[in-house]
C-alpha cells in the first residue's frame, strides 16, 4: 500500500482543525496619503474561542473601533440599518463603544478595498498575529 495516502489521511485533518483554531487576526496595514507620505497602522478582525468582534472606521476619531461581546451571550443586535442605493442592500449600523454614531462593520481585511484613513486603494495589509 501507498504509505503517501495513509500521511495524508493523518495531516490533512491536523490541518484543517489548525486552520479553524484561531478565530482573530491582527494586520499592519502600510498605505500612502495624498502627499505620498507612508502612513502605518494595526487593525483586527475576528474574535477568539471565548469572543467575537466587531470592526468599523470611525471618520470622526480617524480610528477604528471594535465591539466585543461573549460568545456565550447573544450577539449584538444593529442600533439601525440604512440603504445601499449602489447595492440594494440594507446594511446594519452598530453602536461600538469609542464612537459617537453608529458604525457599519467591515467583515474582514479582504472586504476593505481602500484605507480609511488615506483614501488609498493600493494599501497593502500584512498580517502580524493570530489571536484566540
Amino acid at each position: 500500500m501507498d504509505t503517501r495516502w495513509i500521511k495524508l489521511a493523518v495531516i490533512l485533518p491536523c490541518l484543517m482543525t489548525a486552520t479553524a483554531a484561531f478565530a482573530g487576526t491582527g494586520y499592519e496595514v502600510t498605505a500612502k496619503d495624498a502627499q505620498g507620505e507612508v502612513v502605518t497602522y494595526q487593525v483586527k478582525f475576528g474574535g477568539g474561542r471565548m469572543f467575537d468582534q466587531y470592526t468599523a472606521f470611525d471618520p470622526d476619531s480617524k480610528a477604528f473601533v471594535y465591539l466585543t461581546w461573549n460568545r456565550r451571550e447573544k450577539k449584538p443586535e444593529p442600533a439601525s440599518v440604512i440603504f445601499d442605493h449602489n447595492t440594494g442592500e440594507m446594511i446594519p449600523l452598530y453602536k461600538f463603544p469609542e464612537a459617537k454614531h453608529p458604525l457599519p462593520v467591515i467583515p474582514s481585511m479582504e472586504a476593505m478595498k481602500v484605507c480609511p484613513i488615506t483614501s488609498d486603494k493600493a494599501f497593502k495589509a500584512r498580517e502580524r498575529i493570530i489571536y484566540d
